[in-house]
């Protein structure tokens, strides 16, 4: 890619992300979201990506999500960073700080991390000092992810109760697809009481 195509690419994206993050927050229960994807290469080979990657920042909280499928199983891994001068801060009523789900192309939820989990009902404080990251993790076993793997399209995943999440294209290793490598990302925003996206 020339390096006008690029700037041209951060352009469009900025034209399109700017406004959107500019907008005082809604007080409704609603959201919405945007997304863009760039091709990064051209295809090479017989097998789909093993792995995707997607990234957002907004205000000081950045995040970024990347999924690797190994040994059929699927990996998910949010890293968190505080890019502010100061500490960050978020209410939790309960044990749970983040989450992670898969989507199929409908927007039906297929399977989610803390669905099989069980947090402490107290309120408690999560908080990132300036400058550091946090790397939060999940993974689906084979099992599981054998049944829903053909379906899955996306990947949701972000701190809880903060209303910004980040999500990354499922790979697509083994479905027997020709697909270059992109770099792909979204963002979804609202209000409302976020305990499902």
């Amino acid at each position: 890619m020339t390096s006008s195509k690029r700037i041209l690419c951060a352009a469009l994206a900025a034209a399109l992300l700017l406004p959107a993050l500019a907008a005082p927050a809604a007080e409704a229960g609603i959201g919405g979201g945007i997304g863009i994807t760039f091709p990064t290469s051209h295809s090479s080979g017989k097998e789909g990506r093993t792995a995707t990657y997607a990234g957002v920042r907004v205000g000081d909280l950045s995040e970024e999500l990347t999924l690797r499928e190994k040994d059929g199983q699927l990996q998910l891994k949010l890293r968190v960073r505080n890019e502010g001068d100061a500490l960050y801060m978020v209410e939790h009523p309960t044990g749970q700080n983040c989450d992670f789900a898969l989507l199929d192309a409908k927007g039906n939820e297929l399977w989610r991390w803390s669905d099989s989990m069980t947090f402490t009902q107290a309120f408690q404080t999560y908080a990132l000092e300036p400058g550091t990251a946090e790397e939060l993790t999940a993974e689906i076993d084979r099992k599981t992810y054998q049944k829903i793997k053909d379906k899955a399209v996306l990947a949701v995943a972000g701190l809880t109760d903060t209303g910004i999440f980040v999500s990354a294209e499922v790979p697509a290793a083994g479905r027997g697809k020709r697909s270059p490598a992109y770099i792909h990302g979204d963002i979804i925003f609202g209000s409302g009481g976020w305990t499902r996206w």
